[in-house]
């Protein structure tokens, strides 16, 4: 007599979604129930017996249902397991299992809907055409840095024998009050910009003229979707007063401020100090520009469905780190629905670059080497200001963190490839 197998029928409902088909024989499910029954008698501790030594019909009786379940959860996957990798496939996620039926003496049937990264073919990568980015400086460049430097270089000096004014720094204790309510809201004290835009309109008129130790009143009517919920569609009236006032002093663009900031050989050697940096940084945002210019072009050219489970895995932890620039304000519904919104293009984007720059790097036989690793995990540690040995330690301890690094550097390889090999005009 033929003993019955198993039989399984793959069907692609698209790329990246594939369901399997079961039929598990009736002698397997019979050999897993006779195992399973095994281990609950021997848990089992019924009247009249001792632990272990309940007949087996009786235990069979009592607990068909669950052992007939754990044979389900344990067989089924198990097998699932076997036949995807006949088939050699690799899913993502979990599968989910559906359809199942099973008749006393029939096999067991049911069907396993998988998500798997799905294949495609790679476009003509090479010679990829992409606009040149400029790199030119000009001098207002050079001046508006110049000019920020001693913005940062700035003092705050007290003022006398006069009232704020606009640009003045205002240190000033504020309360307000609800005009419905009359409750009093808690002192505030802050250091004001006088005639900043982003002040309300009412605290720059008051403020402007004040001397140190006045004190005036104004009020505010809140819209209802103002961005302070303590205030927001309310009537506030605030007492101001003034403690004190300063302004700020740029220092002199001369060779004493050039010294200052460690550039002993004056204020020429500055600027030549700053125009070299800018350079630098505009040729290096430049190349990232273009880099990111290849990789879209490329990206543009594939047929690529990605499995929804790992968009959504990936999106959310994007999300996360948007929302981490909130803190702890809250976000409003529609600011919400914004975010997820891009969290989700950025997670396609880098899901689809992710794919497509792996199978370009296999294709073309680029890798990462020990050496490669090592002046990657050199270059961190300078960077971060901790040892290289203490990097080195940690990256050993953490396989995972080590694979991502090798990923970037083989991904920012691949990228160089590309640029290389690319028409930029």
């Amino acid at each position: 007599m033929t003993t019955p197998t198993r039989q399984s029928r793959l069907t692609e409902v698209s790329p990246s979604r594939k369901e399997i088909a079961l039929e598990i024989p009736e002698e397997e499910f019979g050999r897993e129930y006779e195992k399973i029954l095994g281990e609950y008698v021997a848990k089992a501790k019924l009247d009249g017996f001792r632990k272990g030594h309940a007949p087996r019909e009786r235990v069979k009786a009592l607990f068909d249902h669950e052992i007939t379940h754990d044979v389900y959860d344990s067989l089924i996957p198990r097998v699932l397991e076997e036949e995807l990798r006949n088939l050699g496939l690799n899913p993502v996620g979990v599968p989910v299992l559906k359809d199942l039926k099973h008749e006393p003496g029939s096999p067991i049937t049911c069907t396993a809907a998988i998500e798997v990264l799905p294949e495609f073919e790679l476009p003509d990568y090479r010679a990829v055409r992409v606009p040149k980015r400029p790199t030119e400086l000009a001098k207002e460049d050079v001046d508006r840095a110049m000019e920020e430097l001693r913005a940062r270089a700035a003092e705050y000096v007290p003022v006398e024998g006069r009232g704020v004014a606009d640009g003045d720094y205002a240190v000033v204790e504020m309360q307000g009050r609800d005009k419905r309510t009359k409750r009093q809201l808690p002192v505030e004290k802050a250091v004001v910009l006088a005639g900043h835009a982003d002040n309300e309109p009412a605290l720059n008129e008051k403020l402007a003229g004040m001397t140190a130790g006045e004190e005036r009143a104004f009020e505010v009517s809140y819209p209802k979707d103002h961005r302070n919920r303590r205030v927001a569609g309310k009537d506030i009236a605030y007492s101001l007063r003034v403690r004190e006032i300063k302004e700020r002093k740029l220092p002199a663009l001369d060779d004493e401020f050039a010294k200052s900031l460690g550039v002993p050989d004056g204020l020429l050697a500055l600027v030549a100090k700053v125009r070299q940096e800018l350079q630098e940084g505009r040729e290096r945002a430049a190349r990232n520009e273009t880099a990111s210019d290849v990789l879209k072009a490329v990206a543009e050219k594939v047929s690529l469905e990605l499995p929804e489970s790992v968009v959504e895995e990936e999106s959310l932890a994007v999300l996360r780190r948007l929302l981490q620039a909130y803190g702890n304000r809250p976000v409003p519904p529609e600011g919400l629905e914004a975010l997820k919104a891009e969290a989700r293009r950025q997670a396609v984007e880098h899901l689809r670059n992710h794919l497509i720059l792996e199978k370009i790097a296999r294709k073309e036989g680029i890798g990462v080497s020990d050496e490669e690793v090592q002046a990657e995990i050199r270059n961190l540690a300078k960077n971060n200001n901790i040892s290289e040995a203490a990097l080195a330690d940690m990256m050993r301890r953490d396989e995972h963190r080590r694979e991502e690094l090798v990923e970037s550097l083989l991904f920012r390889k691949t990228v160089d490839f590309l640029v290389r090999t690319a028409i930029i005009s």
